[in-house]
């Protein structure tokens, strides 16, 4: 079923657009690939202890339509979240809470060893836990006078 929007409600949804055009959300990848995302979950990022912790609201999202991908230093978590059935004929009033299909991509603040990850969902909250690599905060490199020092690689 597609929502009808009211005509004054229209310039909510061309705001919408513009941001997302401007990447104020997670519209597109950063090589400019489009994807149909209609929103972005609420999410807070923080460390403790030994740990990057990511929270993300996705209420009313069953964990089969979530998914989480992690490379590098970033986490995507994507998703759908299905519109109930409404009678046909439904007058709309106020309509603020999201739907459809939804994308978030984040900047981790420190390295995180992959394949320690953990992700719960619990009341409407997706709670990732990822443990902070041991990584030493400075490396001295050693520099060479020229190619051929380094059997010419």
């Amino acid at each position: 079923m597609k929502r009808k929007i009211r005509p004054e409600f229209r310039i909510f949804k061309v705001e919408t657009e513009i941001r997302k055009g401007r990447g104020e959300s997670g519209y597109r990848r950063p090589g400019g690939s489009d994807f149909n995302i209609l929103w972005e979950p609420a999410t807070d990022v923080y460390e403790k202890g030994r740990e990057v912790v990511v929270e993300a609201e996705v209420p009313g999202v069953p964990l089969e339509h979530l998914k989480i991908v992690q490379w590098g230093n970033r986490l995507a978590i994507s998703g759908v979240k299905q519109e109930e059935p409404k009678a046909k004929k439904v007058k709309f009033h106020r309509l603020e809470r999201e739907m459809g299909v939804f994308h978030k991509e984040i900047v981790l603040p420190v390295p995180v060893e992959t394949e320690k990850t953990v992700a719960i969902l619990e009341n409407g909250v997706l709670t990732i836990r990822l443990k902070k690599a041991n990584v030493k905060k400075e490396i001295e490199v050693k520099i060479q006078k020229t190619r051929e020092e380094n059997g010419g690689k």
